[in-house]
């Protein structure tokens, strides 16, 4: 006897083969997330698990990318900023991946504010400086459009520092970091680095190892060098009156990279060392007490 079987076509239909993303999405485990506490203006280094391995995950806190650099044994070591102008409050740091063209978001940690109550300085300068001509104004317009592009180039999957940073100079330091600032008792501003005291000509070194990413005059900062040093973390040198090095020189730490000096909007010779760390000028001095 022949007996005749007929299967439908949609029976037979094979399913997609999970893709490697999506296997290693249903076997991703997450601890509870980390709580702590950071200063406005600071930096904190933080160790995250990071259970992903074919997925390529994102970090983001407050809405700011953070440097990843290279995961080892699923474990991140990265390096929270916290910006100068939020004062209380908290913040999330959440990792953001796709599988199947969805974006997903985890919390990994939340971070509480804790306000440094900066000072106040009340200062009066001359008119002329007071107010930009129309000539300034465009120079500082390109300098800045210029210096965008320079941050958004950070190098941020790899260090190219393995020391600790030290600071530039062990000399008295003339302005505070974070200091707010009322000019003519109207204009205000704020202080986004540390100014050490530096005689003109003063050897200033580089913090740490890393690249040169502008070697330039500019309108406010006068001779201005930033390195690049990885991970997201770049440091400024400003009111130089002579460059060592040029743009995309690899320097040592401690290496001399200039000369101090009183070029820019300066109003007396200085060196003016600004630290920046994932989009947020930090006190650089947060940078050394974490021992990054």
């Amino acid at each position: 006897m022949l007996v005749l079987v007929i299967t439908s076509c949609s029976t037979l239909k094979k399913e997609s083969p999970l893709s490697q993303q999506e296997v290693e999405s249903k076997s991703l485990k997450f601890p509870k997330a980390l709580v702590s506490s950071i200063n406005n203006g600071a930096v904190k280094k933080v160790q995250l698990i990071y259970p992903f391995q074919k997925i390529k995950a994102k970090l983001f806190c407050a809405g700011h990318e953070v440097a990843l650099g290279s995961p080892k044994d699923g474990v991140a070591n990265v390096y929270i900023s916290s910006s100068r102008h939020k004062e209380t409050g908290s913040f999330w740091c959440e990792y953001r991946f796709t599988i199947n063209k969805i974006e997903k978001k985890v919390a990994v940690a939340k971070f509480n504010i804790i306000d440094s109550n900066y000072p106040l300085r009340t200062l009066t300068v001359a008119k002329k400086y007071a107010k930009l001509s129309d000539q300034a104004i465009e120079r500082w317009k390109k300098e800045t459009a210029h210096m965008d592009l320079v941050y958004a180039a950070a190098i941020t999957d790899r260090a190219l520092f393995t020391k600790p940073f030290v600071k530039p100079l062990n000399s008295k330091i003339t302005a505070v970091y974070g200091s707010k600032r009322v000019f003519n008792d109207m204009k205000h501003s704020w202080h986004s680095g540390v100014d050490f005291r530096a005689r003109p000509g003063t050897k200033i070194p580089a913090a740490n190892r890393g690249r040169v990413v502008l070697a330039r005059d500019h309108f406010f900062t006068g001779k201005t060098v930033i390195i690049d040093h990885g991970m997201g973390i770049m440091t400024m040198y400003c009111h130089l009156s002579e460059f060592k090095v040029g743009e995309g020189d690899i320097v040592p730490q401690r290496a001399i990279i200039a000369l101090s000096g009183n070029t820019g909007r300066s109003s007396g010779p200085h060196l003016h060392w600004g630290v920046r760390v994932n989009d947020h000028w930090i006190n650089g001095f947060s940078l050394l007490s974490e021992g990054i």
